[in-house]
């Protein structure tokens, strides 16, 4: 057991732990982040008559396995106990707003989602692909380094409350209306309730439901329940079947259907062709630069943030100072750019070290034998994926809320104080949010930073980088 620490364990620092601490530790990460699994086939996989449920399945398996080495990648590479599951921010930026954007492009809204989705993929392999060159040049540190703190500080928020907004979307709380653009759902249709077409019924049901299983999951995580997402995600899709919120109407378990779909449509069925077919050169170039811009900016963010932040609590990195330190966590993000290359050639979700890993760290975990562990129950899910397309939107809803809840915490490093500062990191809150584009609030942000800092005579604090991502950013509006 001694040997199997020693092997896992970073070698520039000395850490106290034993077998049985690293594997509860693991077993505590892998069920405080398997919601992430669990809600990215929907996300990716949503609408359609079946729900895509051939894009869903395909996006399931391809999660699960990328996950897994993604996983094997952080024990074996970095030695760091932390989770690479997909990334709930990036992903909902994907599936939300990159697509739609390729549908656009298209200019054929009944473009097939199936064609969305593999365009997608190609695109997702190609930021994989830069993201990892930059980790292994350790050119993602420097870059990063280059865009001002406020809008650091400020994208991880952004990013909460553009997936609060979808997790809002999803439980039918919050719904459209052409005179306010949006509303709370109509609690008076209660009093209607035997003239309501079954639909209305349901979705009046469901965001009920919705409601509660937030306010379920807010009090099992004030209680500290290891699992709460997970539990939370149960109870309310049991409470939805219960109510009526949701219904089956057939199921059979098929888990080499699920296979076959994977195999059909999400192995290596990138397409690297048709998007240049949608239009002329310039526009295709703007949306596709957007977007790749979009997705690598928001995945080094998170990973770097993430990697640094929970290894440096975890007393594995001293400070940014600590030189020895940062090596470990380049590592850190080296594994975490690979997986996104993986993720994209199996047909998965963009991958990322998530925050809910710190529940590992926070058991006791310290070497990559955490990691390993969770690898390893991450692939028995594998078996369970005929049982994901049971879970409805309205029990994955509260936790993608919630998740935006607890990624606003980083505003209290904000500088309030000072205008040029706090204006552009707002204008990254509202904007990511308003214009449902986690790539358009960016760019707006760092713009309105240039022009701040220019017009208040603080050249000295702008810095080239800022300038270079902010000129390609608004390329996609000019192109």
């Amino acid at each position: 057991m001694k040997h199997a620490i020693d092997f896992f364990s970073p070698k520039h620092v000395k850490v106290e732990t034993t077998f049985r601490t690293e594997v509860l530790a693991g077993v505590t990460s892998f069920f405080a982040s398997i919601f992430t699994i669990l809600a990215v086939p929907n996300m990716i996989g949503i609408g359609g008559p079946d729900g895509y449920a051939n894009i869903r399945n395909a996006v399931f398996v391809a999660a699960v396995i990328s996950a897994v080495i993604g996983c094997l990648f952080m024990a074996f590479i970095a030695k760091m106990p932390l989770v690479v599951y997909p990334a709930m921010g990036t992903t909902s930026y994907f599936a939300f707003s990159a697509l739609p954007m390729i549908v656009v492009l298209s200019g054929d809204e009944n473009l097939a989602r199936l064609t969305q989705y593999q365009i997608g993929m190609f695109l997702i392999l190609i930021t994989g692909v830069l993201f990892s060159i930059l980790a292994v040049t350790g050119l993602t540190d420097k870059i990063l380094n280059g865009i001002p703190k406020n809008i650091k500080i400020a994208t991880v928020p952004a990013i909460g409350l553009f997936i609060t907004l979808l997790g809002l979307r999803l439980s039918g709380l919050v719904v459209g209306t052409p005179s306010t653009f949006v509303a709370f759902a109509n609690l008076r249709n209660l009093r209607n309730w035997a003239t309501l077409e079954p639909s209305e019924r349901s979705a009046l049901l469901g965001a009920i439901v919705a409601f509660i299983g937030l306010l379920f999951l807010g009090f099992l995580h004030y209680k500290k329940v290891k699992a709460s997402f997970v539990i939370a995600i149960v109870v309310t899709a049991i409470l939805a079947y219960v109510t009526g919120a949701y219904s089956i109407d057939n199921f059979t378990f098929s888990l080499g259907q699920q296979f076959r779909d994977w195999a059909n449509y999400g192995l290596f069925r990138f397409d690297a062709v048709s998007i240049w077919s949608f239009s002329s050169i310039g526009p295709v170039i703007g949306v596709v630069l957007s977007i790749i811009l979009a997705l690598l900016l928001t995945n080094a963010l998170d990973a770097i943030a993430t990697t640094f932040g929970i290894a440096k609590g975890a007393g594995l990195v001293k400070d940014d100072n600590d030189m020895e330190g940062r090596k470990y966590v380049n590592k850190g993000v080296v594994a975490d750019a690979l997986s996104s290359v993986v993720g994209a050639c199996l047909g998965g979700a963009p991958n990322t070290t998530v925050v809910s890993g710190s529940a590992g760290v926070n058991a006791g975990g310290r070497t990559g034998l955490t990691s390993l562990v969770v690898a390893i129950l991450t692939a028995l899910l594998l078996i369970a994926g005929p049982f994901v397309g049971l879970i409805p939107n309205v029990a994955i809803a509260p936790a993608l809320i919630f998740v935006g809840c607890l990624m606003l915490s980083g505003l209290k490093d904000l500088d309030f104080s000072d205008m040029t500062d706090y204006l552009p990191a707002f204008v990254a809150l509202i904007m990511v949010v308003f214009t449902f584009n986690i790539g358009t609030g960016i760019c707006l942000a760092l713009l309105t930073h240039i022009l701040l800092k220019l017009v208040t005579g603080r050249v000295k604090e702008i810095s080239l980088v800022s300038v270079i991502v902010t000129i390609l950013f608004l390329l996609q509006f000019i192109l």
